[in-house]
């Protein structure tokens, strides 16, 4: 159950934050801020990164925009509009989406779960089944098979998510990079707004990241906004 595991974490995460974009544009200052919208879905997220791509806040922007693609991976517009952002900003083109995660991501965090509970119910009963009704056994085992293919495109989806978990989009402009977690040491490099980076560590109010190009450091995590929040 650990597909499913992971799964409830987004969910439990973007149920825990459906506030948050909100908070960290406010921070930011200006006379208006979009305002997030009572609890979340993927359209909610979508119209809240337009606002924010409108107000010029292309971190925020990119960050409601993942949170939104996690939910609806099939929503063109999505993309469409995150790759506008991007291009916008100055930032690399996002990796091509390959087969293997375009066949498993087919529905939203909440589907996907309970496709696996189901296929893992069937197929015990299913496999139960057949030692008390010899007659069917082929049947059933054909039945059992089809539970274990949607257990399967749960966890293949699970997988397709996890790099997701451990990444931030850097919601400050031009985000300074350090080789320790201080403000006293010189930057190292900088991080342009709505850039994706990956995040191995957090210590003292830095995180520790890893840029698309491989380069790694510690930015303020206040400049930084986890694209799936703790659920706790």
């Amino acid at each position: 159950m650990g597909a499913v595991a992971g799964r409830t974490r987004v969910q439990r995460g973007f149920e825990r934050c459906a506030g948050d974009a909100t908070a960290i544009g406010s921070a930011g200052g200006g006379t208006q801020q979009p305002q997030a919208p009572a609890g979340y879905s993927a359209a909610a997220l979508y119209n809240l990164a337009n606002a924010y791509a409108r107000a010029g806040k292309p971190g925020l922007a990119v960050l409601n925009y993942e949170r939104a693609k996690l939910l609806d991976p099939q929503d063109r517009d999505i993309d469409a509009n995150l790759q506008r952002v991007r291009d916008a900003s100055g930032l690399r083109p996002a990796p091509a989406t390959g087969p293997f995660e375009r066949l498993v991501r087919i529905e939203n965090p909440t589907a996907v779960s309970w496709m696996g509970v189901f296929g893992l119910i069937v197929a015990g009963l299913c496999m139960l089944a057949r030692e008390v009704t010899p007659a069917h056994r082929g049947k059933l085992l054909a039945a059992a098979l089809m539970g274990f293919c949607l257990v399967g495109v749960t966890l293949g989806s699970a997988l397709a998510v996890w790099p997701t978990l451990h990444e931030a989009v850097v919601v400050g402009h031009a985000v300074s990079v350090r080789v320790s977690p201080t403000l006293i040491e010189e930057p190292i490099f900088t991080l342009a707004e709505a850039e994706i980076v990956g995040v191995r560590g957090e210590h003292d109010g830095f995180m520790l990241i890893k840029t698309g190009a491989g380069r790694t450091g510690w930015a303020p995590q206040a400049n930084l906004a986890l694209i799936v929040p703790p659920s706790r």
